[in-house]
């Protein structure tokens, strides 16, 4: 059924458009501007009228942005001049409205402000959309409107014009790329649902779907930054951006942060993957900055506007989707709302931790024994962080710490578990217990310049000798050689500890490097120990690995010992030590003393 207006329209589509382009400008209702004020008394002195106003023409009203000789601050469309003058390109004059069929029964002529003379220009976009009109008003009827007086009425529209460009550019569009900003999208999106929460007709031509482009992580960046310095890297966001205008031409962008570029799409999810189609294909070929081809592999995310209940939700969504596309390693993921439940609980997890670290009921160390293959003795224990969440129950670390890793909660826990952790072999130490104790650190904590003068400072609050102790670092996390990373293992060896590499075999094995890093033990990762009994390739690479580890002159140290049959292939490869389950579980302080003099008796 097709909507019938009471005013004049080129076309009910067109003025869909208009309406939708009025709405985006994000112009209605919004407070006085000095300068369409000025624009605006400039005209009346000018054009000499009493009455000027800058208009703009909303679906069912006249709003006035600016106002000269009226208290009015909108009027009803049905009645506007206005309405008529925005459906040209000229001025429209009107000497006496009594003798103009059009207006004669007008209740602003037949009433206040009594309208006789109007002369309007119409204020449109750079893309010919017309938005309202200013225009002088008198209460009296004029025929000496010359040639002139338009043109110059012309003239101060076109600068009403050009202030409400600015307006929008200062407020939505990206200074480095002219693209439209996050904020824009935010405002569009915003419209959009008004629009079909009132079941506007503007609903018709509202897009359906919203595409994130993420070209790169912001770690990457970094990376970039530091290797090819800033000013090179703004230039690679310059590339970046054209390379996606270039791919994505005919479509409007909005830059929505450093690397990530946002779309509305109009007509369905086949549109939308079109778009992430060309998009993704863009960057097959790696952008070339300083004679460096830089390689990027963005991601995307898509989420169909219908499914959310709140304008707010969609950028949330669309990074959610598209993080998690990054994560997995696929092209781009369709946000689904169970993806909102699992963003919420690491909301809550990360907020948690943070209490947690001030209480005294929720974290606790428990101590895995690590044994001597040749003589079955304890040799230390390894510290091991668990969390009792007073809502969620028992946390798994394999959750919690990845989360941590991202934030600068990693640190506070590490300082958390190596004060406790040496506070209770000073304990075990007293009582004559001869053990190490081996302490996960993070790599974002060997990034921190002072960590090495912090270790030492801890040892020395619980008189530790530096020899006690075992900091353990993932192999992985070493890919990147940092230097800061090096230097701070540089200096925890030189104070005497020894540094073990975790989790060695589980992807970036790389013997011929571990010398960088001060490294005097080994210790296999769990997943290589679990598939060797049934893996003949796996049992020759775990013994290749430990064979080259002691021609090295590394110390071998195997995890996931579980069953016995693993106890006795590890012992028979001569690996030095083993940890796992066959051995003992994880302990809290008091179980450990048992099963410890229980093995000592």
């Amino acid at each position: 059924m097709h909507r019938t207006y009471p005013y004049p329209l080129v076309s009910p589509i067109v003025e869909q458009h208009r309406l939708y382009v009025l709405q985006a400008s994000s112009l209605l209702d919004t407070p006085p501007d000095a300068a369409l004020d000025r624009i605006a008394e400039l005209a009346g002195e000018v054009l000499k009228s009493p009455i000027a106003l800058i208009s703009l023409i909303d679906e069912t009203r006249q709003w006035f942005k600016a106002r000269v000789g009226t208290s009015m601050e909108q009027a009803s469309r049905q009645d506007a001049f206005c309405a008529h003058t925005i459906l040209g390109d000229d001025v429209l004059v009107i000497p006496d409205a009594t003798l103009d069929l059009r207006f004669a029964q007008n209740r602003l002529v037949l009433g206040e402000p009594k309208i006789r003379f109007y002369a309007g220009a119409p204020l449109r976009t750079r893309g010919g959309v017309s938005l309202g009109t200013l225009c002088v008003i008198d209460t009296e009827p004029r025929n000496d409107f010359d040639d002139e007086q338009r043109i110059q009425l012309k003239q101060m529209a076109q600068l009403a014009m050009d202030r409400i460009e600015t307006l929008r550019d200062i407020a939505f569009v990206d200074p480095a790329t002219k693209m439209l900003n996050r904020a824009r999208f935010s405002e569009d999106i915003r419209i959009v649902f008004e629009s079909r929460n009132s079941g506007s007709s503007l609903d018709t031509i509202a897009p359906s779907h919203a595409v994130i482009i993420d070209v790169c992580s912001l770690s990457y960046l970094d990376q970039t930054s530091t290797a090819v310095g800033v000013i090179a890297a703004d230039r690679l966001l310059a590339t970046m951006a054209a390379r996606i205008e270039q791919a994505l031409v005919g479509n409007t962008l909005y830059r929505l942060g450093y690397a990530r570029y946002g779309v509305l799409v109009v007509g369905g999810e086949a549109a939308a993957l079109r778009i992430i189609e060309g998009a993704l294909q863009a960057f097959d070929a790696p952008l070339m900055m300083k004679q460096i081809p830089i390689d990027l592999t963005p991601c995307a995310g898509i989420v169909e506007l219908s499914r959310l209940d709140e304008h707010t939700d969609v950028l949330r969504a669309l990074a959610t989707a598209s993080e998690t596309a990054r994560r997995t390693r696929v092209p781009y993921r369709k946000f689904l709302k169970r993806m909102f439940a699992t963003q919420e609980r690491t909301f809550f997890i990360l907020n948690s931790l943070r209490r947690a670290l001030l209480e005294d009921d929720e974290l606790r160390l428990v101590y895995q024994p690590r044994i001597d293959l040749a003589t079955r003795n304890c040799t230390g224990v390894e510290a091991l962080l668990r969390w009792s969440h007073p809502v969620l129950g028992e946390i798994s670390p394999v959750e919690f710490i990845p989360l941590a890793e991202r934030t600068s909660l990693m640190s506070a826990l590490t300082d958390w578990v190596m004060d406790r952790g040496l506070k209770q072999l000073a304990v075990w130490r007293k009582q004559g217990y001869a053990l190490k104790m081996s302490i996960n650190v993070s790599v974002l904590d060997l990034q921190q310049p002072r960590f090495a003068v912090h270790y030492a400072s801890v040892l020395q609050t619980h008189g530790i000798d530096p020899s006690q102790c075992e900091i353990e670092v993932t192999e992985s996390s070493l890919a990147n050689d940092a230097v800061p990373v090096i230097a701070n293992l540089r200096k925890v060896s030189e104070l005497g500890s020894v540094i073990a590499i975790d989790d060695f075999g589980s992807g970036y094995s790389n013997l011929a490097k571990l010398h960088l890093y001060y490294a005097s033990v080994l210790k296999i990762d769990q997943s290589l120990v679990r598939q060797m009994l049934n893996s003949a390739q796996t049992r020759i690479i775990v013994e290749a690995i430990v064979d080259l580890a002691h021609k090295l002159d590394y110390r071998v140290v195997v995890e996931g010992v579980e069953t016995r049959e693993i106890y006795d292939a590890v012992t028979d490869w001569r690996c030095d030590e083993a940890q796992g389950y066959e051995i003992a579980k994880p302990l809290t302080a008091q179980e450990f003393e048992a099963w410890y003099l229980a093995l000592q008796r």
